[in-house]
């Protein structure tokens, strides 16, 4: 009986040793991802999905970087991660993208996104969160480009629930 009371007492003097900023609560804002939304060129209004979109990313030597949490599938928006020990990230972005006979198909732009960064300190559990304000975002061009022209709809990446891009196929 001694030790279970000594096992409550431990777990009272842990709970009541922790302040509030021990532990950062889930509706904390984190670090935010751009959003990129699509449209079709020939009536810009109109939000068109993307066929088999896939992102990766590529680092300054143009290696491939994986994405997590992006997956092969038809949509109509995109939210991607911006760097935050650069100015720049850049990206490539698939229209029709699979996998066949261990064969990539599928058609890549790659777009170039540059912006400063803004450190904020949330608090000593939660650390610190990065905003962004895009400076450019830019097509590269080639024969076979999908991606025909963008839009900075919003500069200032501060949280997911706005579009910040429009990107017009």
């Amino acid at each position: 009986m001694k030790k279970h009371y000594i096992f409550l007492l431990f777990i009272a003097f842990v709970y009541l040793g922790c302040e509030k900023d021990d532990v950062c609560p889930s509706t904390t804002q984190t670090t935010p991802r751009l959003i990129i939304e699509f449209y079709d060129i020939t009536a810009p209004d109109q939000i068109k999905s993307v066929p088999g979109l896939f992102a990766i990313g590529l680092d300054s030597d143009f290696n491939e970087v994986p994405i997590y949490n992006e997956l092969v599938s038809t949509r109509s928006s995109i939210a991607l991660p911006l760097q935050n020990n650069s100015s720049q990230t850049q990206f490539k972005l698939y229209e029709s993208y699979d996998i066949i006979n261990s064969t990539v198909n599928g058609n890549p732009d790659i777009i170039t996104v540059t912006y400063e960064i803004e450190t904020l300190y949330v608090s000593r559990a939660c650390g610190y969160i990065n905003n962004y304000s895009i400076q450019t975002f830019s097509i590269g061009s080639d024969s076979d480009q999908w991606i025909i022209n963008s839009e900075i709809l919003l500069t200032q990446v501060i949280n997911e629930n706005e579009i910040h891009v429009k990107v017009l196929h």
